[in-house]
């Protein structure tokens, strides 16, 4: 009696003990490997123009703002070019690449700049109409309220930039810094608060600078020219 035999399987059917299993698939084609690559370094691009455009808006905004907290520029000048700085540059600017960020995936970066876009749109209306409006008296407590639930929003943030990289760490440890002081500046009025709200937010400007450059000549150079320190994160860490 003849033993009977299994046939050999059909070309689409999928092929029993092989790696994938009745899972396998066949390989992807070269062309589409080549399209996949394409999109990812296209997307790549743009992330890293938007990033180039949401640190610009950041150094901007925040050099003129602590700039006058510093005592470096005249306190008039707070009146009239901040709420226009601040509302387009620093906050609209910023809102846009948050946006943007979030439309990739990018969690962290979205928050940060989509959240710092939206605190200095408010901040801007608050210059110039609410405090112009508000009794003297009451003008520091509301500065105060005002950035008060932004220490705890900067604080989360600060605690997710330990998987970044130590550049990034210490840009932002100075960002917290500039949002405790203020808001004690805001409660109390005291001016040393003030200065030590300005003498931070200079030293995250000039951090945030630092990393535009790396961002800048990484582009025109075709490789990480300036050191970051990614101390914790792996380089393949999306938020990198």
């Amino acid at each position: 009696m003849a033993c009977p035999t299994t046939p050999p399987p059909s070309p689409g059917s999928p092929v029993t003990g092989s790696p994938g299993g009745e899972h396998a698939r066949p390989p992807q084609p070269a062309g589409a490997r080549r399209t996949g690559r394409l999109r990812q370094a296209d997307g790549a691009q743009r992330a890293g123009a938007t990033g180039c455009a949401r640190l610009t808006g950041f150094i901007v905004v925040t050099v003129i703002a602590t700039g006058i907290d510093a005592g470096i520029f005249p306190e008039e000048l707070g009146h009239s070019v901040l709420p226009l700085v601040g509302f387009f540059i620093g906050g609209l600017a910023q809102l846009l690449a948050g946006l943007f960020q979030a439309q990739r995936g990018d969690t962290w970066h979205a928050t940060v700049f989509g959240g710092f876009g939206l605190f200095w749109m408010a901040k801007a209306c608050l210059i110039q109409w609410v405090l112009p409006a508000t009794d003297p008296a009451l003008r520091g407590d509301v500065s105060g309220l005002f950035t008060l639930p932004w220490v705890f929003v900067v604080f989360v943030l600060w605690l997710g930039s330990w998987r970044i990289h130590l550049v990034l760490l210490s840009t932002f440890s100075c960002v917290l810094v500039v949002f405790v002081a203020m808001t004690v500046s805001g409660f109390t009025g005291s001016p040393t608060w003030n200065r030590v709200t300005g003498w931070s937010g200079l030293l995250a400007a000039l951090g945030a600078t630092y990393l535009l450059a790396g961002q800048i000549l990484a582009s025109t150079w075709g490789r990480q020219v300036l050191p970051m320190g990614r101390f914790l994160a792996p380089e393949e860490h999306p938020e990198a």
